[in-house]
């Protein structure tokens, strides 16, 4: 035996008995600390304020690299063996939720930048190259695959055939919904927003929002952008504001310090207010579906704070909000005397217009995002797309909370 295979060998021996013994100590302050000192002998390398959970497991530790403030949780699974050039790094305040299983397979590199989301039992496997850029969000139970088996050849097996390993490359902020599958060879762009179940089979183009199987390009987030700065500079300000909040406060959710509660009630207050001024309507309104997923409850409101106090339910398919929630479609309309509403308080306040955009949520859920006028007024399709790209952005904003707020908007 060679010096080259005895090192190999002792080195996984140290893996093996470090991860086994280490790996299981429950995560009270000591298991999480003597994880963070010791796994810095056998991994690549190990930064600062690493938090790892008990029940994660770790093959080929040597592939792999984890930097500053990342948050691995229970029964994670990371594997980096199989060749030595493999690499599996993972960027500064990246955090892995349950059951994340990332596979290197042969000759890899997986790199997930800075600030990135990986929602449980989401699996990542090469052996292409993998990308995934910083502050994006990968919903839960997605899979993310940079290879193809050939199956051309009918007198041999499947699995006997050469694989194809183009790699994939997933920009900044991106978010992709529940149980989206992105294929080999495929670049999604910048700001991009993939819909609940869809396959990505080919490029997606910077800031659009693309559904469906295969996934296809239903809209522009930056066309409205770039016509003449639609979102005035204060509401600019309020969301980006809103975002950096919402993402300093799930960072410390998991100390208990701050709730979702908070988030919701203190900064969407503000935020609406901005929004109501910016757009000059009299109502504005966030609407969440309740834990069942049947209907759909008030969670921030300016002017029709009512709907909360009586507890306003609206079945999804009935009704102005009800529609858009079930359809996914925008809703303008001019006269609100000549529509189904289910909640009598739109028409005891006066509204005399409105106009509705689907808010989308993680697990596939839709909420909706609407504001009203006292006034007749003729709003425009300029009007519905600065709604839009706002609901956008506040559900990107709102998203690592949704589970706490379905729970708490059934309650109220």
């Amino acid at each position: 035996m060679n010096t080259k295979q005895s090192a190999s060998r002792w080195m996984r021996l140290r893996e093996v008995l470090f991860t086994t013994f280490l790996g299981w100590i429950p995560s009270i302050a000591l298991g999480a600390k003597l994880r963070n000192v010791l796994y810095r002998t056998i991994f690549a390398r190990i930064g600062s304020s690493v938090y790892i959970q008990n029940g994660v497991e770790f093959l080929g530790t040597s592939c792999i690299e984890i930097s500053d403030r990342v948050h691995i949780f229970k029964n994670v699974r990371l594997d980096g063996k199989g060749h030595e050039n493999n690499k599996i790094s993972l960027g500064e305040g990246v955090a892995l939720e349950r059951g994340v299983e990332i596979g290197a397979l042969e000759n890899t590199s997986i790199h997930i930048d800075e600030n990135t989301y990986i929602a449980p039992y989401v699996c990542i496997a090469g052996p292409g190259n993998i990308k995934i850029g910083k502050h994006c969000m990968i919903a839960s139970h997605s899979g993310i695959y940079a290879n193809n088996h050939n199956f051309a050849d009918l007198t041999v097996l499947i699995r006997e055939q050469a694989v194809t390993r183009k790699g994939i490359i997933i920009e900044d902020n991106c978010w992709l919904g529940h149980g989206v599958t992105v294929l080999d060879g495929v670049t999604i762009g910048q700001g991009s927003v993939i819909g609940a179940g869809s396959v990505v089979s080919k490029d997606i183009p910077a800031f659009s929002v693309a559904v469906g199987v295969p996934a296809k390009v239903i809209r522009d987030r930056q066309a409205v952008l770039d016509n003449n700065s639609r979102l005035d500079i204060k509401l600019s300000a309020a969301l980006a504001q809103i975002e950096k909040t919402a993402e300093l406060s799930y960072a410390q959710t998991g100390n208990d310090i701050v709730s979702p509660h908070f988030v919701l009630e203190n900064l969407l207050s503000v935020l609406l207010d901005c929004i109501r001024q910016v757009m000059n309507v009299d109502t504005i309104t966030i609407l969440l579906p309740t834990k069942n997923g049947q209907q759909l409850a008030v969670c921030a409101t300016i002017g029709l704070e009512e709907e909360i106090v009586e507890a306003v339910r609206i079945p999804i398919g009935q009704g102005f909000a009800g529609h858009i929630a079930a359809s996914g479609e925008q809703m303008i309309v001019d006269d609100l005397s000549k529509v189904e509403v289910v909640s009598p308080i739109l028409r005891n306040r006066g509204i005399q217009s409105m106009i509705g955009v689907p808010l989308l949520l993680k697990e596939g859920a839709s909420g909706v995002f609407h504001v009203g006028t006292f006034r007749q007024c003729e709003f425009t399709k300029d009007d519905v797309q600065r709604l839009q790209l706002v609901g956008d952005r506040i559900g990107s904003a709102i998203e690592p909370f949704v589970t706490e707020i379905l729970e708490t908007s059934q309650s109220k």
